[in-house]
């Protein structure tokens, strides 16, 4: 059998085999054109005289049959099926329980937002309360809230105290004093109390010194230590003989 490229005139003589493998599909030795070989297969070669016989180091290639490219759903077509996700209605029980959940995460947050003012508004009274001091000390700092410095007259140890009367000033008194903070948190100084009594108990003086009264020197704005004592020193006026009893106290 023999065949023609249709573009050269070449003519081929191909054996089945080469034929089955391309499907008749061969590419020309000479111009290197692809033509169908079964279109132009006879049994014998073409009598133009022009058409040249292909050697045999001119056999024509066999090209390998191309798959059809997959068709392309085209979405913007009218007739392509769309999907819709319906969703089931929800019960009168569904829409029920939904209900109460969002009542009751309501007012667990309005509840939760209340306490959170509450305990900010009174945070200078719970601060005196050594459980809650930590507690509040840290949310605070979350907070950028102010918290008021430890105030606890009870935590002031008095160490010694001494009366005599004053060196230079005739009739008047020379009080000192040492106390030392024993709370675990550094705490304002605080107001001390000066009460002198008679035999019966009866109080014939009392007042009360501010810190820049009885510290001196002292940087009296900085805050009292854990641990930390100090010492006060009173000048006041002589009560008298009667006064024979004299007592601090720390507020």
């Amino acid at each position: 059998m023999f065949t023609q490229c249709p573009y050269c005139l070449t003519v081929y003589e191909p054996s089945p085999e080469q034929l089955a493998r391309g499907r008749g599909v061969l590419r020309c030795g000479f111009c290197e054109r692809q033509f169908d070989a079964l279109e132009r297969l006879s049994d014998e070669p073409a009598s133009s005289s022009i058409s040249p016989i292909a050697p045999a180091s001119a056999v024509p290639r066999i090209e390998p049959p191309r798959a059809a490219p997959p068709a392309l759903l085209d979405l913007t077509s009218p007739d392509t099926p769309s999907f819709v996700v319906r969703r089931r209605p929800a019960t009168a029980a569904e829409r029920s329980l939904r209900m109460r959940t969002l009542w009751w995460a309501g007012s667990a947050l309005l509840c939760l937002t209340l306490g959170l003012q509450i305990v900010l508004a009174q945070r200078a009274e719970l601060a005196d309360d050594p459980r809650l001091r930590p507690l509040l000390a840290r949310l605070c700092g979350a907070l950028g809230c102010d918290l008021p410095l430890w105030h606890d007259a009870r935590a002031l140890q008095l160490l010694t105290r001494d009366v005599r009367p004053h060196p230079s000033v005739p009739d008047a008194m020379l009080i000192s004093a040492s106390f030392r903070n024993a709370a675990p948190w550094p705490q304002a100084w605080p107001v001390l109390e000066l009460a002198l009594s008679d035999l019966n108990g009866k109080t014939l003086a009392l007042r009360r010194f501010q810190p820049d009264e009885y510290l001196g020197a002292v940087d009296h704005s900085a805050t009292l230590l854990p641990g930390q004592s100090a010492s006060a020193t009173l000048e006041v006026q002589d009560p008298g003989k009667q006064a024979v009893a004299f007592a601090f106290d720390f507020h």
